[in-house]
C-alpha cells in the first residue's frame, strides 16, 4: 500500500480545506503555507547532501547574533528568503541571521510577515543531530514602516510552525486552531499528515535543560528542579532527562513526548539567550495552541513587547502546570 492511502491527506490539500476559516485572506494564507512547505523540501535536499558537497564548515562571517555563520545556514535563509519573496504572499521577512528587516518589492509584496531561523540548531550540523526550522506569520500592518510589522507581540500570530531535518523530515503547523504534524514522503515529493491535533501530556515526563549552565541560573532553578526531580521516588521513575542542543527538536520531542524545556535568563547578565521574535514566539504560539504554555519567568511569552529584531528572552516551555510552577519559584527564590 502506497503512503498516500496509509494518510491520504497532504500538507496542500489539509491547509486548502481550512481555507475557509481565513477568509479575509483571499487565499494567500494557503499559499503561503504551501511554499513554506517548498521552502522545507528544497532545504531538506541540502541537509541530506551537506557532507558530499562539503557544506559543513563555516562561511568565515558572523551574523548580527555575534555567532559564525555555517554555510548551511547561508543556504537555508537564502532558500527561505527567495521562496517567500516569489511566493507573492509576503511583504516583509525577518531572519536570524539578516541584521534588519528584509523587505519585498511592491510588484511581489503580499499580505503576511514572516519572521524564520532558518537553521536552529546549525551547531549540530558536524554531528548530524536533528536540526530544524522555525516560522511565526504575521498579518501585514496597513501603512507601517518595514521593523513596525515584527515589533508586535506573539499573540497577533496568525500561525506559526517547524520544519526538523532528522530521521525524516517533518512539518509541523498552527493556525491558531489545532497544532498538526506532516512527515515528508521522500517517494512522492508530499509532505503527508501523520499526527492531528497534537497536544501536550498535562504531567511532564522528560526534562530538556543544559544542567552544566547550573553556576548561572537565577536562584529559583535549581529548587524548581529539585521538586520535579523529586518526584521519583522508590515507586517509580517518574520523569528523566533528555537535552538534544537544538531547541527546535527538544521542543518536537517534548511535545510528542510530554516535556518541559527550560532556558533560564542568565544570573550574570539578566538576560536570556533565545530570540524572541523567532524562536520563542513561534513555538509558544504551538504551545499554547497545543494545549501548554509558554513564559519567560516573569510573564507569557505572547505578550512581551519586542523591542527590537533580535531581542533575547529566557523559556519556560511545556504543560501548563508546570510553566505555573516554574513561574511561583520564581517569585519566591529570584
Amino acid at each position: 500500500m502506497s503512503l498516500a492511502a496509509d494518510f491520504g491527506v497532504t500538507l496542500t490539500q489539509h491547509v486548502l480545506t481550512r481555507q475557509h476559516l481565513h477568509p479575509e485572506a483571499r487565499g494567500q494564507f494557503s499559499g503561503l503555507l504551501t511554499q513554506i512547505g517548498v521552502a522545507g523540501k528544497l532545504i531538506a535536499a541540502q541537509v541530506r547532501r551537506a557532507g558530499l558537497i562539503e557544506v559543513w564548515g563555516k562561511t568565515g562571517e558572523t551574523n548580527v547574533q555575534g555567532e559564525t555563520v555555517k554555510k548551511l545556514d547561508r543556504i537555508a535563509n537564502d532558500t527561505l528568503k527567495e521562496v517567500l519573496r516569489r511566493s507573492g504572499c509576503v511583504a516583509v521577512m525577518a531572519s536570524e541571521e539578516e541584521d534588519d528587516a528584509v523587505i519585498v518589492e511592491p510588484e511581489l509584496s503580499g499580505e503576511y510577515v514572516v519572521a524564520f531561523d532558518p537553521l536552529d540548531g546549525s551547531s549540530n550540523i558536524e554531528a548530524s543531530v536533528s536540526i530544524g526550522t522555525i516560522f511565526a506569520i504575521y498579518r501585514r500592518l496597513p501603512d507601517a514602516p518595514g521593523p513596525a510589522h515584527l515589533l508586535r507581540p506573539g499573540r497577533e500570530q496568525v500561525a506559526a510552525g517547524y520544519i526538523i531535518y532528522g530521521s525524516s523530515t517533518v512539518l509541523v503547523y498552527t493556525d491558531g486552531r489545532t497544532v498538526d504534524c506532516f512527515t515528508l514522503d521522500p517517494g512522492s515529493g508530499e509532505f503527508f499528515l501523520t499526527r492531528a491535533a497534537m497536544a501536550y501530556r498535562p504531567v511532564t515526563r522528560i526534562l530538556s535543560l543544559n544542567e552544566c549552565n547550573g553556576p548561572y541560573w537565577p536562584g529559583w532553578v535549581s529548587p524548581f528542579l529539585d521538586e520535579i526531580k523529586g518526584r521519583n521516588d522508590a515507586e517509580a521513575r517518574r520523569v528523566t532527562d533528555r537535552h538534544i542542543g537544538s531547541l527546535v527538536a527538544d521542543f518536537h520531542r517534548n511535545l510528542v513526548k510530554g516535556g518541559l524545556f527550560l532556558y533560564p535568563v542568565d544570573a550574570r547578565t539578566g538576560r536570556g539567550k533565545l530570540r524572541l521574535l523567532y524562536e520563542c514566539n513561534p513555538l509558544a504560539f504551538i504551545a499554547e495552541v497545543a494545549g501548554g504554555a509558554a513564559s519567560w519567568g516573569g510573564g507569557r511569552i505572547l505578550d512581551v513587547q519586542p523591542t527590537s529584531l533580535h531581542q533575547r528572552t529566557g523559556l519556560i516551555i511545556g504543560a501548563q502546570a508546570d510553566v505555573a510552577l516554574a513561574e511561583r519559584f520564581v517569585a519566591e527564590h529570584g
